[in-house]
Formats: C-alpha cells, structure tokens, sequence
C-alpha cells in the first residue's frame, strides 16, 4: 500500500497560508498547501536547487536566481547560507524562501539533497527552515489542485484510468477522497502535512511532460483531478451543522472494511459499519514468515564472544528466508525488543533472539481482523559498561529440571531428553514401585540407545503411554526387566497388541534377573556387583560409568555367591569384579568367593550412600561435559537418568538432599560441566541445593524470555497497541491486521490479507469496481456512509 494514513492520534501540522479568497466562485484551486519534502528528502545539511524559471530570494529581494543555473543552501554556525558556486549570495538567514517570479508550471524547480545525483521537480515555492542547529528542513508550497495532481498518481496508478483499464472513476474517487482529507484539515487550527504515508504520498511536479519524472499516463491522474475540481465529501453533524469529510483510504482493505474505533480508538461519523468487500478479497494477499529457531543449536553458549559478531539470526540469513518483507519485520520486531531490554536493564548493548517461542492472535468478532497478538520470544543479552563489552552470563544457565507429578512421568520427562526430536526404537521397562530389577539395566539401555521408563506391575502409566504414541517408533523392541510378579503377563500382551516386540529377561530373583540381562548385552571381562536391596543406591551410583564401559552389573544378595552368579562368571570368562558399597551391603565373603575363582575384586565405597556414590565418581571418572543429579535418599527418580548420563558419558551424582551437606570439594575437583541435569521435581532436588551447585556448573549465556501482547487500538494495561504492532514491524511488511498464524513445525507463517488500515476507501477495491462500471460517486458511498458531494466553493467566505 502506497497511502497508509494514520489518524486523530497524530499531531497535524498542515499550515494555510493566510490567502484572501475574493470572491464566492473562488475554488480550492485559491488556496496554497504547504508540504514538508520528507518523503525522499528530509533535513539534511546541504541542498541544491536549480530554478527552471525566474525566481528570486524572498529574503533578498534584490537576489536574482537565473533560470538553470544551480544554487547550494548549506548551514553554517546555525544559519543559512545560499550560494551560486563559491559566490556568497546570502548569508546568516534563519530562513531561506525561493520563489517564482510567476506561479506556472513553466517556472517549477530541481531540488537535489546532497550531491546532484538525482532532481526532485515542484512546482511553486521552496521554504528552506532550520531544523536544530545543523540541518534545515524543505517545503514547498504550492496551489491546492497542483498539490493534488502530485498525490493522485502518487497513491493510485494512473494507468488504472485507461480506457483499456476502465478505471478513470477510480481515479476520480481517489482524488475527490484525496481532496476532501486535506480540505478538512486545513478547515482546522494548527495544520501541516507532509509527503509521506502519514498524511498523503506526494511526489511533487511529476504530472507534466515538462517534468523529468513525467510519465505518460498521469494525463488520466491530471484529468481525473481536473474532472473532479473543487469537488469534497461532506457530511451532517449531530448539530445539523455540515461537517468535512476526513476520507481516509488504503491500498486493500482485505474483502472486509474497517471501523476506525478498532484501529485508532476515535469512531468516525462517517464510517459507521464494517461490512463486506467483494471488490477486493485477492488483490493484496501477503505472507510473513519467522522460524521458530532462529539460532543454530550447535552454538556454544559458554563462550558466545565467539559467535556473537558473525552468527546472525535464521530470519535475518537471505538463504533461510528468502522474503525481504520477512526479514524486515523481524529485524524491526528484534529492535522493539532490544528497546524493551534496555529499559529494563539500560546496560544491554544488544541482543540475539535464540527462538520465536509462540505467537498467538484473537480476533475482533464483527470484522474477523485482529484485535491482538501475543509474541513469546528467547532472546540472550550482551552489555556495555564503560566502553567494555560482557556478556549476560549465570552460573548454571544451561541446567534443566526433568521431572513430573510422579515417578512414572519423570521418567517420561527424562526419557524425551535422551531421544531428542528422534523416535525410540529401543525402551526399556522396569516396575517402578520395586526398582530392584531396573537397576542392572542402564548397561542394556545404553548399548541399545534405548530410554528406560517405569510402569506399574500391571498396567502402563499415562505418561508412558503418550511417549509410547508420540516419541516411538512403530514396531519398536521394549525390554520386559523381571518376571510376571515384576511386569504382567496382561502388560505384555497389552504392548504386542500395540504392535510392539517384548522381550522379558527375567530369573527366578533378583540376581537371576541381572544375569539375565548380562548375557543380553554380551561378554565383558570385568563385572560390577552391588546390592539389590530395595533402599540402597548403590548400583545406580555406578549405573553411568557400568553403561558407558559396558560393565554388567550383578545384584547380590546374602553372605555367599549364587550358585548361577559363579556359572556366569566361569562362562563369561570373567577377570576382574568392582564392589559397589561397604561390607554392610556386600559382604567380606563375596570377596573371598572370588578370588577363589581366581577373579581379582576390588571395593569402592563410603560411610554413607552419598559417599559411596562420591567416591564411585572420584575413582571410576567419567568427563563428559554434563553433570546428573539425583538425590540419594529418594532415588527411583533417578533411576531413568542413569542412561542420560551415560549417553555422554557424564557422571550420575546421588546426594544428600540438605544443601548444607553438599560435598564442595568433590564439585570443586570435578572436570568443568557445562550443563547440569537435575532429576525430579523440588520435593526430590530443591531449588537451594540447586543453587548451591550451579556455582558449580560451567557458566553459560542467559537465556531471557519475553512476553509482549500487543491489544486494541490504543495501549491498554500497559500493553502496546496493534498499531504499535504494525508500525513496529513496518507497514510494507505487516501490510494489514486481517491475518491468520499457521504454526508449522518449524514456523509461523503471518498468513494476510490486505494493505492498509482498511478504513474508508480501497483503492483496490474501487478500482475493480469502476471497472464493474460504477461511478465515483457510488464508489465513494459505500465506503463512506451518509455523504454528500459537494464543492469547495459553497464553503469560501
């Protein structure tokens, strides 16, 4: 859309000239406009002019300006300066006026900003004021009608009045529309416009072949101002009295009009319904697109220094979005949101949005366009303080929580970390509520890159059953852990109805089980034995570094060596055997039992479930860069973990729950660890203990949220309004607020309809419509309700 207009919110400043109208016949042609040039020239330090007629400096009569020749006006010391070359013409002016000796279209001028690259033709008078103290700010000023033939073919393209485009009463409507917005201004105190969409696009002296931007076909634009002279849109007051019609119009209204109260906040006593356009449902459909992840994962958030000044946003990258109208939007949001950083945190240099988490929309019920919209973004941080830039890092930044209402779903939680955005082809099942049989099982979950969750004995948890639907694959393998008073048999046939492959590995207890599911993962040499009780954590302590090294575990229990255990030993040929736990848990004799069978053992262990699992951590080191917490005393929720840490090959760490008792000379030693993983909620893993070991954890750069609705037309509880919303993205680019969001896997799509505010007049639509053979004034009244046409002349004193 060319003419976006923007309302009563505005502060007009649109200046009648004092000119005496003598006569009652006198026309709007009588008065002079006065334009500030902002639209392709704006305040600058230095302009040339070149005059095509005779003209003369207002401000020193006696200067002569000769047609053709250039002149410069610069701003020294807080005044102007006019200049022919080198030649001081004038100087100290606080103004400088350059006006025909004769108003004709034969006297008009080139305006050039800066260097004389390209001339900017008008007609009229050129008013040169300062605007501060170093740059100065043109006008030009002109007869109204002359004004309007520079508006028209600037908002509708002239070609539409063709007698092959039949649209001629298009132009017509676009022009006595144009007319009676500025006719109704300058009907009020303190006005001035501009050339830009804020008011009407003007381009000056484009519409005659004496002009170098003349095209051919503003001869239609001219006669539809010329055929309309004079002519403006009234209506009647509450009072009775005649009112001006303030026609605002736009590009494309979308198929549906707009109310100017849900745009602005003013009603307009001419716009009194939103209703249905035919006219103009397809003419302007419009997408913007913004990826959900708008940084690459792979980045390494512990040391953004290096990726900050050359990782740009997916949305800004041309090869991931190819859209320009896109990219700027994005780019004019991430500004928004930079803004609303700062003034939270002043500091704040710039930002990276890391992802669009969510956008959300609602709609007004009478015209279906939107009436609000709600943005989540991600973003980090970096600072500048005294000239030295730093980054908006936290101690344990990147630590995450996994955990859910109970046990079985923070299982669930966990076993979506371990898979990722892939499928489960692997499970592993362990009854929840007797974890004993589970706790040999990390070492097959890891070598089948398999997940381990919890079920009840005879029945499958709702959030294990939403991992089963959503997160595995069709077909996948689970492992049964334990015999039929472990996991049912009616379990089983549950899941092969479901289409999946059960294999149960199983023995008669609970060390049968563990030797079971030895044999399934293969040979080792070395073997862990630790103890099956119901409340000790001792093979899960050692479960990470068992899994990461393919170590089976074997759950002993009494005082001797199973008479199966010692099978399993001769024929797996084993070697070596790592007790896990004091004497109190596993026995003196079982050491005695294996170096009988000529199996070297050695024993780590502590005073206490928490040291026993430090000291399994300090002799059996494992370095990735991950930490996985648990706690030592309420440890089934940790038990799904174990393969988490294992995948990393990080440490699995059970502590007490106190944070008084965490052993910070084990953390101080630790290898550095950019994430930790807390397993269960804060009844398991407080937020203090937490937090006593993220100073711990590796820094990495904050991840800050941020949440801004954007509602109504003007700003309500503090939130921006949707004109907010689509000024900030950028009129060109959020061309409408008749949209829907279509939330793609990977993005969201701004799906629109639409260019403008979609108050008053379409251009667009009056343009099919004229070519449907309806007139202008027809057009105009449907668009605007309850108007007269009428002339300027009836309204001159």
């Amino acid at each position: 859309m060319k003419s976006i207009i923007k309302g009563f919110a505005l502060i007009v400043f649109f200046s009648l000239l004092a000119v005496t109208i003598p006569t009652e016949s006198a026309s709007a042609a009588d008065f002079t406009v006065k334009v500030k040039l902002n639209n392709k020239l704006g305040p600058s330090a230095t302009y040339h002019f070149v005059p095509k007629g005779v003209s003369v400096l207002k401000e020193a009569p006696t200067v002569v300006l000769a047609k053709d020749r250039k002149y410069t006006v610069t701003v020294s010391a807080g005044k102007l300066v006019v200049k022919e070359g080198t030649k001081i013409l004038a100087s100290g002016l606080s103004t400088v006026t350059i006006e025909p000796k004769i108003y004709a279209k034969e006297n008009h001028l080139y305006l050039y900003k800066g260097a004389l690259t390209e001339a900017h033709p008008y007609m009229g008078t050129i008013l040169f004021k300062l605007s501060g103290t170093a740059l100065m700010q043109p006008v030009n000023m002109l007869q109204f009608e002359d004004y309007l033939k520079g508006v028209v073919p600037s908002e509708s393209p002239a070609s539409w009045g063709s007698p092959t485009n039949r649209g001629m009463e298009a132009l017509k409507a676009q022009a006595i529309a144009a007319r009676s917005y500025v006719f109704s201004k300058m009907n009020q105190s303190s006005l001035e416009i501009d050339d830009t969409t804020t008011y009407q696009v003007y381009q000056g002296f484009i519409w005659d072949p004496l002009s170098p931007k003349y095209l051919r076909d503003y001869q239609y634009s001219n006669q539809a101002v010329t055929e309309t002279e004079g002519q403006i849109l009234t209506y009647v007051k509450a009072d009775g009295k005649k009112g001006f019609v303030t026609a605002f119009f736009s590009s494309s209204n979308g198929g549906q009009t707009e109310l100017a109260e849900q745009y602005w906040s003013s009603p307009l006593p001419y716009i009194t319904k939103s209703q249905k356009d035919p006219y103009d449902t397809s003419n302007v459909l419009w997408k913007l697109t913004w990826l959900k992840q708008q940084l690459p994962a792979s980045l390494n958030v512990q040391k953004p220094e290096s990726w900050w000044d050359i990782t740009a946003e997916y949305n800004l990258n041309s090869s991931m979005v190819a859209n320009s109208q896109s990219r700027e939007a994005f780019k004019n949001y991430k500004a928004y949101v930079l803004s609303k950083a700062k003034a939270v945190n002043p500091a704040i240099e710039s930002i990276k949005i890391a992802s669009i988490d969510s956008i959300k929309t609602g709609d007004y019920e009478n015209t279906g366009k939107v009436k609000e919209t709600k943005v989540d973004v991600s973003y980090y941080a970096r600072t500048k303080t005294n000239n030295a830039l730093a980054y908006d890092m936290a101690a344990g930044a990147a630590s995450k929580t996994l955990s859910g209402i109970d046990r079985y779903e923070t299982a669930a939680q966990i076993a979506a970390e371990y898979v990722g955005a892939a499928k489960a082809k692997t499970i592993v099942f362990g009854r929840g509520d007797v974890p004993a049989d589970a706790l040999a099982g990390t070492v097959l979950a890891h070598k089948n890159k398999a997940p381990i969750m919890l079920v009840r004995h005879n029945s499958i948890p709702a959030s294990v059953e939403q991992f089963l639907s959503e997160k595995t694959e069709v077909g996948a393998t689970i492992y049964l852990l334990g015999g039929e008073s472990a996991i049912s048999s009616e379990l089983k046939d549950e899941l092969a109805q479901k289409g999946f492959k059960t294999i149960r590995l199983a023995g008669k207890d609970r060390t049968g089980t563990s030797l079971a599911i030895a044999k399934e993962i293969g040979s080792s040499s070395n073997v862990m034995f630790a103890s099956g009780n119901d409340d000790s954590s001792d093979a899960l302590s050692a479960s990470a570094y068992a899994a990461y090294k393919q170590i089976p575990i074997i759950i002993q229990r009494g005082t001797k060596l199973a008479e199966q255990t010692k099978l399993f030993l001769k024929e797996n040929a084993s070697s070596s055997a790592t007790i896990i736990g004091g004497k109190g848990v596993v026995p003196e004799t079982v050491e005695t039992e294996l170096a009988a069978l000529n199996i070297k053992s050695d024993r780590i262990s502590g005073s206490s479930r928490v040291d026993t699992s430090i000291a399994i951590n300090q002799e059996l080191p494992l370095t990735g860069k991950s930490v996985v917490i648990g706690n030592g005393y309420k440890f089934i929720d940790a038990l799904a973990g174990s393969v988490l840490a294992a995948k990393t090959g990080s440490p699995i760490v059970l502590l007490d729950p106190n944070p008084a008792k965490l052993p910070a000379a084990f953390f101080e030693s630790m290898p550095t660890k950019n994430e930790a993983f807390y397993l269960g909620g804060s009844g398991v893993i407080s937020e203090d203990l937490k937090a006593a070991i993220n100073q711990y954890v590796g820094k990495a750069i904050n991840k800050h949220q941020m949440t801004l609705t954007f509602n109504g037309s003007k700003s309500l509880n503090g939130n921006p309004s949707m004109t907010t919303f689509r000024t900030t993205l950028g009129g060109v680019n959020l061309k409408s607020l008749q949209y829907g969001i279509i939330d793609q896997e990977d993005r969201f799509i701004m799906d629109g309809s639409g260019f403008g505010h979609g108050i008053g007049l379409s251009q667009w639509g009056s343009y099919k419509r004229a070519k449907d053979g309806q007139k202008a004034d027809d057009i105009l009244k449907f668009y605007y309700q309850g108007v007269t046409i009428e002339l300027t002349s009836s309204f001159v004193k």
